[in-house]
Parts: structure tokens; C-alpha cells; sequence
């Protein structure tokens, strides 16, 4: 053996093949750590999705039981309503409608399955009828269907909520959804390149799928193309595993797919990305580990420091970053990105989908904040509602007490507001529902609330309008009876009140520690004895003076 030959073996055995080795390690590590952060990715995605949705079936969850518990739908399913009150059942579900353009149809139906109200003319929801969908929906409270097709052959969905009184099961309120609400939830999504969204219903079938620009109405590939899919999906154990990833090959391409399950319904997010584009990456740097060893020997360790520098420690950042947003779900976090290479794209793609994460987060904290603000609403007057009126009054209570300030309660009645409505009809009655919070809102400067169909309860912490009470009270009568005119028509219609009124002064009873039910209890008590001796009129009442158990 010549001194060349040994030379060259010296060289391979002491340079070369420890270079080719770890060169090989080094891609090794980041083929390994790409597929993870990508699956990471997919996941954090997919749960975007979830939680999207499931924020969207508990919106739907609860304002179907919130319409199925209105006392005029409990008398639609009890077969209590007129013609009139049908109709006007019937014009509020059709309002809704028209208002939410992902609503096709709102409707009722008691529990012989008989439709009590809907937004169209009466009928069935979707050609498996509603009978089928109560069979599915089983003993749940509530229920988002599969695929159904309605009368016009088009896709749809249903969600079913049970109304349930006192135990019984009066009947069921629904609606039915159209698809097109799921294919923006599909072009929101921040995908990888090459990704795909769907999201399958129980039973396979399609609701949404493609990628951000591109609709998808059925699958691209054939069963027999999909085998090895179709083969390692039917090994997941579903209810064990709700989600998770598997790894399957199609047309010769390693493929990845990321599943979640939805709550309230059957349905399963799936997000698949092509693996070749990644890993193909891989073949790429044996490449250039084989040619910088015939290259230049001596470089093998400074180019093993440079691809650790540039490669694994990018990828590990990477990593590192998205496990840290994972555990303490701080999405100001971001990968450093001042790269121009693949690892700086990706960088870039994943600080993007971060940013896409934080503005949904925002956007689902101020979602949240107005469905807080409509449960503490009046629905047709925009007022405090009674459960929270009746709080916002203890806290007043409370505050004025530690204060040592006067506050005054008022608890009006409209006169002969049934009469009103059917002399005039409900349209009428509602505007003057409006005029009426309008006014006492201006006149008193306090809160309003609405504790009932014509009755209020208003909060005056205003310390003037405290003090000078009965001219406060005067101005609102007198308004009340000059100021309403009725729209479109120009009608003045004179409007009569009986105002109770209760007047707490801390300042000359600083122990004193009303209940706000019992407060309510005199203001009610004060407006009966205005009513009783004739109507149209007020009575103040100083709660110092008079017990709610003492007034006659």
C-alpha cells in the first residue's frame, strides 16, 4: 500500500467519515425537529379551529334555550298563542334570520313535533324531517346534526337545543345553517404550504375543505388511491384518542394529518401537509455533505459548527418557542426571524400563524364581553334586565351606605298597557316601551331596568334629583303624557304611569342595611297604593320611616 492510498484512508477514517457522519446526524436532528415543529403547528392551528367552533355551537346552545324559555315560546309549545301572537312569533324568528346571514331557518316544534313558530312557512327542517333529528340527538340537551339535504337538494345543518319546564319536555327550538359559515372558518385558517383543511361530519361527508384559496366539495384522490389513509384512520380509537396525528402515503408522497373531534357534534378537523416537500430537504444536505468532504477535509469540523449554528439552532428556537406559547399560552412570544433562508420563512410563516392566534384570542375575549353585555340586556328596550338590575341595586345600596349619600328606587307601571297594545297593536307598544327608558333614563339621570312587560325599576344616585325627588317625578309624568308621538303616523298619544318611589338617606341612617329586595318590595308596595286610588300618579315613600312589612 502506497503512502497516497494510506494517506487518503487516513484522511476518510479520521476526517472524512467522522464529517459524513455527523453531517448525517445534524440532518437527522433537523429532518426530526422540522416534522415536530410542524406538527406542533398543525396542532396549534387546529385547535384555533376547535376552539372557534365550540365558541360558536355554546353561542348557538345557548341562544336556542334562551328563545326556547321566553314565556311566549313556552305558550307556542303549550298551543296557548292566538293567530296575532303566532304571527308575531313568527316575524321575530324571521327578524333573527335576516340578521345573521349564516341562519337559513329558526324555528319551534312541541313535543308531539308539531312546529309551534318558524321563520318560513311551516314545515319540516330538512328532508330526514325533525323526527330523525331528535332520534340522533338522543338524551343530550343539545345537538349539531351531520350533512342533511333540505328541499332544494342543498346541503345544510341543523343545531337543536331541548326546552324543558319544571322537568317536562315542552319541545325543541332549532335552526338550520348554512355551510357557507364553515368555508370562512376554512379561508381564516393560517395554513402551511401545501396544507389541506376538512372538516367531516359523522358520517365522512364534507362540510368544509381546501385550502385558503382553493374549495374543496369532495375528496381529490380515489378510495383505492387512499388506502393506506383510509387504513391507519380506522385504527384510532376515537373516544380514547379525540386527537392526535398519523403519518400515511398516497400516490407514493409521505403524507401527515392532524385530527381534533368538535364539541356538540360528530364532526373531526383534519389537517393534512405533505411531508416529501419537507423531507426532500433532507437529501438535499447528504448532498453537500458528501461534497465538502472531497472539497476540503480540514473544513469538516467549521462546517459541522456552521450547520449546528445555522440549522439546529434555528429549529430548536423554533421549537423551544412554540412549547413555551403551549404551556403558558403567552402569544407575544416570537421566533426570532432575520433570516432569508427556509428557516427564515418558516420563522416568518410561524410568527404570522402567532399573530393570526393573538387576534382571534382578542377577537374571542370581546366576543365574549358583548354575549356578557346581551345576557345582562333587556332584549327589546336595551335596559338592565331584571336579574341584573336587582344587582346593580345592592352594589348602589352598598356603595351609598359606605358613602353615607342618599339614593332613591322607583318602580313604575304603564296604565292600562294591555288595553294600550290592543287598542293600538304591539308595534306601537314597543315603541312606547322605547320612549318610556328614553325618558326616565334622561329625566332621572339614573339606571333603568326592566323588570317585567310595562314595569321598571330605576336607580337615581343623582343627589339632586334625590333631593328634589317629587319634581323629578312631576317632569316624567308630565312628559310622559305630552311627549310621545307615534312613528310614521304623527299620532300624539298621551302615556299614564304609577310611579313608587323609595327614599334612603344614609347621611340621617347610617346603619341602616336594606335588602334590595326588600327595597324593590316598598317601591312596588308605594306604585299598588297609586294604582288602587285611582291611577296616574306617584307616592314617596322614606324607607327609614317605612318598613316594606309595614306598608298597607
Amino acid at each position: 500500500m502506497n503512502i497516497r492510498t494510506s494517506m487518503y484512508r487516513i484522511v476518510f477514517l479520521l476526517i472524512a467519515l467522522p464529517f459524513l457522519l455527523f453531517s448525517m446526524v445534524i440532518t437527522y436532528i433537523y429532518s426530526s425537529r422540522l416534522e415536530k415543529a410542524l406538527t406542533e403547528s398543525l396542532q396549534v392551528v387546529a385547535g384555533t379551529q376547535v376552539a372557534e367552533m365550540t365558541d360558536f355551537c355554546e353561542q348557538q346552545k345557548d341562544y336556542l334555550t334562551m328563545i326556547g324559555s321566553m314565556d311566549i315560546c313556552l305558550a307556542a309549545m303549550r298551543g296557548e298563542l292566538d293567530d296575532d301572537m303566532h304571527r308575531y312569533l313568527d316575524n321575530m324568528f324571521y327578524s333573527r334570520v335576516e340578521s345573521m346571514n349564516y341562519l337559513k331557518v329558526l324555528a319551534l316544534v312541541d313535543r308531539d313535533l308539531r312546529v309551534a313558530a318558524c321563520s318560513e312557512e311551516h314545515s319540516d327542517i330538512a328532508d330526514d324531517g325533525i323526527r330523525t333529528l331528535i332520534q340522533n340527538m338522543g338524551g343530550q340537551p343539545f345537538y349539531f346534526s351531520d350533512i342533511l339535504i333540505d328541499g332544494q337538494g342543498s346541503k345544510t345543518l341543523v343545531a337543536i337545543a331541548r326546552i324543558e319546564h319544571q322537568g317536562e319536555t315542552l319541545g325543541y327550538s332549532l335552526m338550520e345553517i348554512n355551510l357557507d359559515f364553515y368555508e370562512n372558518i376554512r379561508k381564516r385558517a393560517e395554513l402551511w404550504n401545501d396544507a389541506t383543511f376538512y372538516l367531516l361530519d359523522g358520517n365522512m361527508q364534507i362540510i368544509s375543505a381546501g385550502t385558503v384559496e382553493e374549495r374543496r366539495d369532495d375528496f381529490v384522490t380515489s378510495a383505492a388511491e387512499r388506502k393506506d389513509y383510509l387504513n391507519k384512520y380506522r385504527e384510532i380509537d376515537f373516544e380514547t384518542n379525540p386527537r392526535g396525528s398519523f403519518q400515511y402515503k398516497v400516490g407514493g408522497k409521505s403524507y401527515i394529518t392532524y385530527y381534533s373531534d368538535v364539541t356538540y357534534t360528530h364532526w373531526r378537523i383534519m389537517l393534512s401537509v405533505n411531508l416529501d416537500n419537507y423531507q426532500s430537504r433532507k437529501s438535499v444536505y447528504y448532498v453537500m455533505a458528501f461534497f465538502m468532504v472531497f472539497l476540503c477535509s480540514i473544513l469538516a469540523v467549521w462546517i459541522g459548527a456552521f450547520a449546528s449554528r445555522r440549522i439546529v439552532h434555528p429549529v430548536k428556537s423554533i421549537s423551544d418557542t412554540l412549547k413555551n406559547i403551549r404551556r403558558t399560552q403567552d402569544y407575544s412570544l416570537r421566533v426570532p426571524a432575520g433570516r432569508k433562508d427556509e428557516i427564515g420563512s418558516l420563522s416568518v410563516e410561524i410568527n404570522n400563524l402567532i399573530d393570526y392566534i393573538e387576534t382571534e384570542n382578542l377577537y374571542k375575549a370581546q366576543t365574549q364581553r358583548l354575549l356578557q353585555q346581551k345576557a345582562e340586556q333587556d332584549a327589546l328596550t336595551k335596559v338592565l334586565n331584571r336579574e341584573r338590575i336587582s344587582q346593580f341595586l345592592q352594589e348602589s345600596l352598598e356603595k351609598h351606605r359606605s358613602d353615607g349619600t342618599a339614593i332613591a328606587v322607583l318602580f313604575l307601571d304603564i296604565d292600562d298597557f294591555k288595553i294600550f297594545n290592543n287598542n293600538y297593536g304591539h308595534h306601537v307598544g314597543d315603541q312606547v316601551l322605547l320612549f318610556l327608558t328614553s325618558l326616565l333614563t334622561r329625566e332621572s339621570g339614573g339606571t333603568v331596568g326592566r323588570v317585567g312587560g310595562d314595569e321598571f325599576l330605576v336607580i337615581v344616585e343623582d343627589q339632586e334629583n334625590v333631593r328634589n325627588l317629587d319634581s323629578c317625578l312631576l317632569r316624567i309624568e308630565q312628559a310622559a303624557r305630552s311627549q310621545f308621538v307615534v312613528r310614521g303616523s304623527g299620532c300624539r298619544l298621551p302615556i299614564f304611569c304609577c310611579i313608587g318611589a323609595v327614599q334612603i338617606d344614609f347621611a340621617a341612617s347610617p346603619d341602616e342595611a336594606p335588602d334590595a329586595e326588600k327595597v324593590i318590595t316598598m317601591a312596588d308596595a308605594a306604585m299598588y297604593q297609586v294604582k288602587n286610588n285611582g291611577k296616574q300618579g306617584h307616592r314617596i315613600l322614606d324607607y327609614s320611616s317605612f318598613q316594606a312589612a309595614a306598608i298597607p
